[in-house]
């Protein structure tokens, strides 16, 4: 963690009273440096914007509570950068512990709770102690990658397993899936890199290995799916390099894949390169016709170029494959009108 005057912190509360009190809190505990929001899609956009160290949300936040924040944040986390969340409120019940628990909570702080108890939950969420157990499990950790850097494998998995015996861990079945790849041993590996994903669910670069050793080893249906999924867990991140690389490997294997052009054409459009959005949307209407929402994704780059005579028919089309999509009939009026929206 960083120095406190480094930290940045989110506090999230719909009431600006009591965002003020924790603000002061803060303040005295040496923090100064911290956002505002007063719902909880407004604090996911700082959330995306500002990469907070910690959050500290109450858990009846309109629009997006407290315990739904915390898991759309821990979908965009890394094991490198896991952002410190404290969860608070009244009427916090055994299940809502649990499920919280469950989707990785630093701490929650159950209401009424004076300051200085306040104070104190929030400096061990920050600064936990230190587990002798957790302690040599990380001088292991750092002990497998250095004897990974000198090619001594058979060490390195010696040392995995060790941390095994302490306690499961995402990243050291992914180094000993490394290791097994490299050795050759692709079943293995293979075996490795799915037991990561299943402690941790969103662990892009392992569905990844999973594709390639598919790949390799010819059941490329299934490679498929693992690099679909390691492209759609780096567009939640926003990562669309990686995303973008890995879904141009799926179309190598199966040119017809479902949505891996619309996908692409999300990311073109985001990143400003709108010919070739709508190339990839023109391409993703031929493999699925049937598809309202690949035209409406369409008809927004086209707005985006200044061509809303090219979007009208695209959200026209849109409308006649699905008479109730509103949003694309609202758009459609709303080009025909004149009007300049963004979308």
């Amino acid at each position: 963690m960083q120095e406190r005057g480094q930290i940045t912190i989110l506090l999230v509360d719909p009431t600006a009273a009591v965002l003020d009190r924790h603000a002061n809190m803060l303040h005295e505990m040496g923090y100064f440096n911290h956002l505002q929001a007063e719902n909880g899609s407004e604090a996911l956009a700082m959330v995306n914007n500002f990469d907070p160290d910690l959050i500290i949300a109450r858990q009846n936040t309109p629009e997006i509570n407290g315990l739904s924040l915390l898991r759309l944040v821990r979908q965009q986390d890394t094991p490198d950068t896991e952002t410190v969340f404290v969860l608070y409120g009244e009427n916090i019940n055994t299940r809502l512990l649990a499920q919280a628990g469950r989707s990785g909570v630093n701490a929650v702080i159950l209401m009424p709770c004076d300051d200085d108890s306040f104070k104190a939950r929030l400096s061990e969420a920050l600064y936990p102690p230190k587990d002798p157990e957790d302690e040599k499990a990380e001088e292991l950790y750092d002990l497998s990658l250095k004897q990974i850097s000198r090619g001594e494998f058979d060490q390195a998995l010696v040392t995995c397993n060790d941390i095994l015996e302490i306690h499961a861990n995402a990243e050291v079945y992914f180094n000993m899936g490394y290791i097994k790849s490299v050795k050759g041993e692709l079943t293995e590996a293979l075996a490795c890199f799915r037991r990561a994903t299943m402690i941790n669910s969103h662990h892009a670069k392992a569905y990844e290995q999973m594709g390639l050793i598919y790949q390799k080893l010819g059941r490329n249906e299934e490679a498929r799916a693992s690099l679909e999924k390691a492209a759609g867990i780096h567009m939640e991140r926003r990562q669309d390099t990686e995303a973008e690389e890995i879904f141009n490997a799926v179309l190598t294997l199966r040119p017809d894949t479902i949505n891996v052009y619309n996908s692409l054409g999300i990311i073109y459009r985001r990143q400003g390169r709108l010919d070739e959005a709508v190339k990839a949307y023109e391409k993703a209407v031929r493999v699925h016709p049937d598809d309202e929402y690949i035209y409406f994704n369409a008809a927004r780059a086209y707005l985006d170029l200044g061509n809303p005579a090219m979007a009208q028919r695209f959200l026209r089309h849109a409308i006649r494959i699905n008479s109730e999509f509103t949003e694309a009939a609202d758009l459609l009026r709303a080009t025909e009108l004149g009007l300049k929206i963004k979308v």
